[in-house]
């Protein structure tokens, strides 16, 4: 699979995920980030581990999922949920994102819900 195919394929997948998410390769390049991380300011075809804040890539799993090629979480103390997912098929590349429940989706407009209504 190319790069762009990669690429396509992971906007077509995450780019409605209610948090942040992004396609980077093992040597920390991001290669496509999803609405959630573009509206809180993250960006492509810089390495991961230069966007601050500093502390935040303490215990990054990168590295161990990539080895295991197995998906990995850790639960931060504040409750965010935090994943790196290698992609199958390729040995370089994963998807790292975050979940935290009080986190408001930066992308929604406030009073528009798909359960509005429900």
């Amino acid at each position: 699979m190319t790069e762009e195919q990669m690429i396509a394929m992971f906007h077509a997948l995450w780019d409605n995920f209610p948090s942040r998410a992004r396609l980077i390769r093992r040597d920390r390049r991001v290669l496509a980030v999803n609405k959630v991380a573009a509206a809180e300011g993250l960006t492509t075809g810089v390495r991961c581990i230069d966007q601050p804040p500093v502390e935040a890539h303490r215990g990054c799993l990168a590295n161990l999922a990539l080895r295991e090629h197995h998906g990995k979480i850790k639960f931060a103390d504040d409750g965010t949920v935090i994943f790196w997912a290698p992609l199958e098929g390729c040995e370089d590349v994963y998807v790292h994102g975050s979940l935290h429940r009080d986190r408001p989706d930066p992308t929604e407009k406030s009073g528009e819900s798909c359960s509005k209504g429900l």
